[in-house]
């Protein structure tokens, strides 16, 4: 199992309670009680011995924004009270949400299903924290701190003894690079994370930035995101290009495979309309090529009347035509239901229940309510 490397107590938790982290408790059906405990995390003063937290892109003068540093950001730690979990899952979010209000509700209701598992109920933990420059576009601080809320946990229970990385749009960025960055942490050099779920995720930084400049005069989350990205990065693909290589995970599949990445599920719409459907394509090729076990699911269609979410056509100025393509886009990660955050959860659960097959070396799926559900027979495949 691997074990970070914990130098006393970690520093990065800043106590939100006199004398300890704040929490709440739930009482949940047969008399289960979960905890909501909420800590703050300060991941340059805990990651400061590993010589990780600072600037190390070597272009000259690109220097990361340190004013949008502060103030540090919350995480939350959803857990059921006197178990001792053996499985860690760790959210990362993307670009203008917040860990409570987009993935506190997801944490409190998968906790609640985890009871019911076939195979391996229950035994499971939930940490998510927001970033510093929460609002930007903080990819690689962004994967600092979810580090530190994953060594909090870690901490807090040493019976973990897998994490399963979750990371959404920006959080796609953001988790990668966490599994990358993660193995200055590590006795044996390994990454802390065991599987990674990228769900409509960035994977090549350049190109977020490159559209995200294009379109920056007519769309407000498009300005936002160039603008944290250069914070982020302290400057352009042009003058900073290490530091956008750093940040984007298809440029590092070969070293989370080398850092111990069990297997991945890469899952985005066709017609997304803030991360194209191309990065997922690469990431999922990368994975592959690399020899990470890959699911890759590419969700096609919508149910009539639903929300597509963000989509490519309406981005285009085409969105008159979405009631009748009825194309899945960008979903909204604090909604279940959308069908890329659906088919996201059900993988992660199988994950969690041990009855998700990793033993594919490379598995492809349309997801469409026009095709019949078990057309995607991976779990049924045989080594």
């Amino acid at each position: 199992m691997k074990k970070p490397l914990i130098l006393g107590a970690i520093m990065a938790v800043t106590v939100t309670a006199c004398g300890g982290s704040s929490s709440s408790s739930v009482s949940g059906p047969g008399s289960a009680t979960y905890v909501t405990e909420t800590f703050t995390t300060d991941s340059a003063t805990d990651l400061a011995s590993y010589n990780i937290a600072g600037p190390q892109d070597v272009n000259p003068g690109c220097i990361p924004d340190t004013d949008s540093n502060l103030p540090l950001p919350e995480g939350i730690l959803v857990y059921k009270e006197g178990e001792a979990p053996t499985r860690l899952v760790v959210f990362a979010h993307g670009i203008g949400n917040n860990v409570r209000d987009s993935w506190l509700p997801h944490m409190t209701r998968e906790i609640r299903l985890a009871k019911s598992f076939e195979n391996q109920p229950s035994d499971v933990a939930f940490v998510s924290t927001d970033y510093r420059d929460n609002l930007g576009f903080p990819t690689l601080r962004g994967a600092h701190d979810t580090i530190t809320a994953t060594r909090y946990a870690m901490e807090k229970f040493p019976s973990i003894a897998t994490v399963y990385m979750f990371g959404v749009s920006m959080g796609g960025a953001v988790s990668g690079t966490a599994i990358i960055e993660s193995t200055a942490v590590t006795e044996d050099g390994s990454s802390l994370y065991d599987y990674w779920l990228d769900v409509e995720g960035v994977s090549q930084l350049a190109e977020t930035y490159a559209e995200a400049t294009a379109a920056a005069s007519i769309s407000e989350t498009a300005a936002q995101a160039q603008a944290g990205i250069e914070r982020d990065t302290g400057g352009n693909p042009v003058t900073c290009p290490l530091a956008f290589a750093r940040r984007s995970p298809a440029y590092h599949a070969a070293e989370m495979k080398l850092a111990g990445v069990r297997a991945a599920t890469v899952i985005h719409a066709v017609n997304d309309g803030l991360v194209p459907h191309n990065q997922a394509r690469v990431m999922a090729s990368t994975l592959t090529t690399s020899g990470i076990p890959t699911q890759f699911f590419t969700i096609v269609g919508i149910p009539a009347e639903q929300d597509p979410g963000t989509t490519g056509t309406g981005t285009a100025g085409a969105g008159d035509a979405d009631p009748y393509l009825n194309l899945a886009g960008h979903a909204s990660e604090a909604q279940a239901y959308h069908p890329v955050m659906r088919v996201a959860f059900e993988n992660m659960r199988k994950m969690l229940d041990g009855s998700y097959n990793e033993t594919v070396p490379y598995f492809e799926c349309i997801v469409d309510p026009n095709i019949p559900a078990d057309s995607c027979p991976v779990d049924q495949i045989q080594p």
